[in-house]
C-alpha cells in the first residue's frame, strides 16, 4: 500500500468518526490542531441547480493537478427524506481518474441544515484544508440561500447560467454579495453567453466586494475546455491577495467565530447566544471553545 493511499484511509476513518464521534475528547482535540496547521486554498462554488458546478469542478481539478498540486473535494448532495443520507454518490459527478492519489473526494448530505452546506461541513473543511493544496467545496445547489458558503470558504465563485434569468434573480436575492470571483458557464452558447457576460459587467455596482476585492468575470465551457486557465490564474491572484495584510488570517477567525455563534444559536436559541457572547475569544481552539461552552453552562 502506498503512503498516499494510507493517509487517504487514514482521512476517511477521521472524518467517519467526526460524523459519529464528533464530541468526543480526541476529535475536539485533533480538530483544534488540525485547525492550527491550516494549508490548502479554500474555495466554494457555488450557483442554481443545473448552472454547470460539477463539470466546473472537473475541469478546475485537473487544471489543480496538472499544476501538480493535492485536491480535496467536499460535494454536498441532496438528503433522503427516509434515511437521511445524501441522494447522490460522492463521485457519480465527477470524472475522476480512480489512480490518482492526490485527489480526494468525500460527500455530505445536506440534511436539515440550510444554505447549501451541511452541519459538518466547518470542521471537515477544517481537517482536509490540513492536508491538501486546495480544497474544493460544492454546495448542495439549493438556489438563493447558497449564502453560508462565505463562512467556510477563502475564495467564493459564482456560476451563472447563460439566459437562465440568474443575474436579475441574483440582485433581489442580495447572493451577488458573497462572490470573489464570477463565472459564466456553457460559454460555447455564443449568443446567450455573451448577453449573459454583458449583463453582469453592466451590473458591477450589485456586486462590488466590500472587502475591496476586485471581482472578475470569467466566461468558461466545459465541453470545449475553454477560460479554465485563466480561472485558475484569478484564484492565485486572490489566494495572494489573501496572504497580504493579514487578510486571511482576519476573514477565518471571523469564520470560526460565526461557526461558534451558529452552533450555540442553534442548540441554546439567540438568548444562550446572548449569554455567552462576551465569551468567545477570537482563539486557535475553535472546537475546544464550543464544547466548554456547551459543558459549562445552563442555559435554561
Amino acid at each position: 500500500m502506498s503512503k498516499n493511499l494510507k493517509k487517504k484511509i487514514e482521512l476517511s476513518y477521521l472524518l467517519e468518526k467526526i460524523e459519529t464521534d464528533f464530541n468526543s475528547p480526541e476529535i475536539i482535540d485533533k480538530l483544534d490542531k488540525m485547525h492550527s496547521k491550516a494549508k490548502a486554498h479554500v474555495i466554494g462554488i457555488t450557483g442554481s441547480p443545473g448552472v454547470g458546478k460539477s463539470s466546473l469542478i472537473d475541469k478546475l481539478i485537473k487544471n489543480i493537478r496538472d499544476k501538480r498540486k493535492s485536491v480535496g473535494i467536499i460535494a454536498i448532495d441532496p438528503s433522503s427524506a427516509k434515511s437521511g443520507g445524501a441522494l447522490l454518490g460522492d463521485r457519480t459527478r465527477f470524472l475522476l481518474n480512480p489512480s490518482d492519489e492526490k485527489v480526494f473526494v468525500r460527500s455530505m448530505a445536506s440534511k436539515s441544515f440550510l444554505g447549501g452546506i451541511s452541519e459538518l461541513t466547518f470542521p471537515s473543511m477544517v481537517v482536509m484544508r490540513s492536508i491538501f493544496d486546495f480544497l474544493i467545496i460544492e454546495t448542495v445547489g439549493v438556489g438563493q440561500s447558497e449564502i453560508f458558503i462565505k463562512d467556510i470558504s477563502d475564495t467564493v465563485i459564482l456560476g451563472v447560467q447563460p439566459g437562465s434569468g440568474d443575474t436579475i434573480q441574483f440582485m433581489k436575492s442580495g447572493i451577488f454579495e458573497i462572490p470573489d470571483i464570477i463565472v459564466v458557464t456553457k460559454c460555447d452558447i455564443d449568443n446567450l453567453s455573451d448577453i449573459t457576460f454583458s449583463e453582469l459587467s453592466g451590473s458591477r455596482a450589485y456586486f462590488q466586494n466590500r472587502s475591496g476585492w476586485d471581482i472578475s468575470i470569467i466566461k468558461t465551457s466545459s465541453s470545449k475546455n475553454l477560460g479554465f486557465e485563466k480561472l485558475y490564474n484569478e484564484i492565485n491572484l486572490r489566494w495572494k491577495w489573501l496572504n497580504t495584510e493579514q487578510r486571511i488570517k482576519v476573514l477565518r477567525e471571523n469564520q470560526d467565530l460565526t461557526w461558534i455563534e451558529n452552533n450555540i444559536t442553534k442548540d441554546f436559541g439567540h438568548k444562550g447566544l446572548e449569554k455567552v457572547r462576551k465569551l468567545i475569544s477570537r482563539n486557535k481552539s475553535p472546537f475546544r471553545t464550543l464544547n466548554e461552552l456547551k459543558k459549562n453552562f445552563n442555559f435554561n
